[in-house]
């Protein structure tokens, strides 16, 4: 389990956001760890983590508030954390965030073999690119027992 950094007046967990351009997707000020995939493995945040911008390729954003936590769908982003230690935050900006929740594994399977034939008859780098959102919406899916 992950535990907040405290000093003598109390403890500070970590302000996070998760965005997308038309909405806050998640917003919360209790978090304490959030966890993430860019293109060199996972990595996590906990506070007092040194100032960190990554990219993140499509997989799961993870929030961690004491025993519970969210978990996103995200095809990509950005992820910025930084702040001094009573203010630290953690910011996930992404072009789409889905809760796993919602996810509906047929529906991924679905987009899944859309996006194989498009990516058949197109092979670029765009059709290729949404092949592997979809590749990783489906295996998110698939993990949460449908």
């Amino acid at each position: 389990m992950l535990q907040c950094l405290s000093n003598h007046k109390g403890v500070f967990p970590i302000r996070c956001a998760v965005v997308t351009p038309e909405e806050a997707v998640y917003e919360g000020e209790d978090a304490t760890g959030v966890f993430a995939r860019s293109p060199e493995g996972e990595f996590g945040i906990m506070r007092g983590h040194i100032p960190f911008l990554a990219a993140l390729v499509p997989g799961r954003v993870r929030v961690v508030s004491g025993s519970d936590s969210e978990e996103f769908f995200v095809p990509g982003g950005f992820l910025e954390a930084s702040g001094p230690q009573d203010d630290y935050h953690v910011i996930v900006l992404a072009d789409d965030a889905d809760n796993v929740a919602d996810l509906d594994l047929s529906e991924a399977r679905e987009r899944l073999e859309e996006a194989r034939r498009r990516n058949e008859k197109e092979q670029d780098e765009r059709t290729q690119a949404q092949l592997q959102i979809e590749l990783a919406r489906v295996e998110i899916a698939e993990s949460r027992g449908q």
